[in-house]
């Protein structure tokens, strides 16, 4: 083939979404192209700004975010779309550093890890109590492992689950 052929074939497959230099080199692996006119075509989509890992980095971070997942979990995906480990990891750090001048409002808009984890304990706790359930031990323990599943660390876990039983606790009081 050519290496024209390869970035067009490349164009046309960011065209619809945008992807990462992984998942670009392994579509274009899968339709037969070779490694070199891979890589011009990859840094060709690279000069024009169509495939950037850092920036897929952020916008995956942020749209992860307000589904709720953490951190661990959104490294994870990150990395399951060939995305470098080392790309993820200090892009992220970058982003989600206090010297980051949009830092602020990176926060507001996001929460934090446990900001976002007491809202999905929160949520699974009100759905809980409008079927009619007790919030018991068994509960808790399905809130712990939907929260590790989303990608928090144990010790936001562990806040989540201490927040909510003292929620119960007030609730059983009143």
């Amino acid at each position: 083939m050519s290496v024209e052929k390869c970035k067009s074939t490349a164009l046309k497959y960011v065209a619809v979404q945008m992807k990462t230099e992984g998942q670009v080199a392994d579509y274009l692996t899968r339709k037969g192209f070779e490694r070199d006119e891979i890589t011009a075509a990859i840094e060709f989509l690279r000069e024009y700004r169509y495939v950037d890992d850092e920036q897929y980095c952020i916008i995956y971070y942020k749209e992860a975010c307000r589904k709720g997942k953490g951190r661990r979990r959104i490294e994870q995906d990150l990395s399951g779309k060939k995305v470098e480990r080392s790309v993820i990891r200090d892009t992220l750090d970058a982003f989600l550093s206090d010297e980051n001048p949009d830092y602020q409002s990176i926060a507001d808009e996001i929460l934090t890890e446990k900001e976002r984890a007491l809202n999905v304990g929160k949520k699974m706790l009100r759905i809980q109590r409008a079927s009619g359930k007790d919030a018991d031990k068994n509960f808790m323990a399905k809130v712990g492992r939907r929260l590790a599943s989303l990608g928090y660390e144990s010790s936001v876990v562990y806040y989540v689950i201490g927040r909510l039983m003292k929620e119960r606790e007030q609730e059983d009081y009143e």
